[in-house]
């Protein structure tokens, strides 16, 4: 009886997989891979799905889209953290968002706000929240239970630039090779997403307005304002050519916040600071040129070569962000 039963538990296994997921050469068992071991997966980073209201979404597709963005990511930024990294994504209502606070088994929390099957919104939610992480946010000084966000609006930028950078290299990888066949021909939806996001009004100047000029005019509200969405976007895709062209440059952003004291410096030392940290200067050097700030670094940068203060007072932290929490992520209607 014993052996009959498990015969029949077995055939009911079987007549339970849905007929596609049997066909072509995937694992009609495991149609998602997802009974891989995670060390055998090519991915050097521990995401963890947590279940909750995901809409229609199942966590274990989640699991297996986030993994594709990270990974189409990490190739970029080639970081030796990776491997040393857990994240639990979790549901939330309002806007994305990665904590500060690691849980006390080292993990970060990343909160995304995409539902259902919109996966353009995983990847763009994600990867901003991802690319927090990988430039140091929590690495910062903090006074009075706040945290020094001064330049927190350059963190923002760049980590919208990751967002679209990440829909481009997805929609052009998945043209020829999707992760699961659930993905076949969706390299069309992330290309139109980013398409879509690109063609925004406001994230272009006028025609006979320079970038640096902008900057100027903008600068004190950027640093009083660094979650101004308008304005981020605008930064961003100003910053998106630059990668575009030297994918290798995001190798950079892991010396990004060198320093506890860098968050709350001017914004040109802050840069400085990151130039000085930064094995390859070329992407510091050209955001210094591109802000026309390659010549701004205050005195005491510049006799230090560029090294970055360890004390909060020569930084000038402006704390203002509460501890609890973390950056705020892309709009949560995206």
């Amino acid at each position: 009886m014993r052996l009959l039963h498990l015969a029949a538990m077995v055939l009911g296994a079987h007549l339970a997989v849905p007929t596609m997921a049997m066909e072509g050469k995937f694992n009609h068992r495991d149609p998602l891979g997802l009974a891989k071991k995670r060390e055998a997966r090519d991915l050097p980073l521990n995401i963890e799905v947590a279940p909750g209201d995901w809409g229609k979404a199942s966590t274990q597709d989640i699991q297996v889209f986030l993994d594709a963005v990270a990974r189409e990511f990490l190739a970029a930024v080639d970081s030796p953290r990776a491997g040393e990294l857990t994240i639990r994504v979790v549901p939330r209502a309002g806007s994305p968002k990665v904590l500060y606070e690691q849980r006390s088994d080292g993990e970060y929390v990343i909160q995304l706000t995409a539902r259902d099957e919109r996966w353009y919104q995983y990847a763009y939610q994600f990867a901003h929240e991802l690319c927090h992480v990988f430039t140091n946010f929590d690495h910062k000084a903090q006074s009075a239970e706040r945290v020094a966000e001064h330049n927190q609006w350059f963190e923002e930028s760049l980590c919208e630039t990751a967002s679209l950078f990440v829909l481009q290299q997805l929609a052009v990888k998945w043209a020829s090779s999707a992760p699961t066949k659930n993905w076949l021909g969706y390299d069309q939806a992330l290309a139109g997403y980013a398409r879509r996001l690109l063609s925004e009004r406001h994230r272009y100047l006028a025609a006979d307005q320079s970038f640096p000029a902008w900057f100027a005019a903008r600068q004190a509200s950027l640093q009083s304002n660094p979650y101004a969405r308008e304005d981020n976007e605008l930064v961003a895709t100003t910053l998106l050519p630059l990668f575009e062209a030297h994918p290798e440059y995001w190798q950079a952003i892991k010396y990004l916040n060198p320093d506890k004291a860098s968050a709350g410096k001017p914004f040109a030392d802050y840069l400085h600071d990151w130039l000085a940290a930064s094995p390859d200067k070329r992407l510091p050097r050209e955001i210094l040129a591109l802000f026309g700030l390659a010549g701004e670094a205050s005195p005491t940068v510049a006799e230090r070569g560029g090294k970055a203060s360890t004390t909060q007072e020569t930084a000038g932290a402006q704390p203002s962000a509460r501890v609890a929490g973390g950056p705020a992520g892309p709009r949560g209607d995206r």
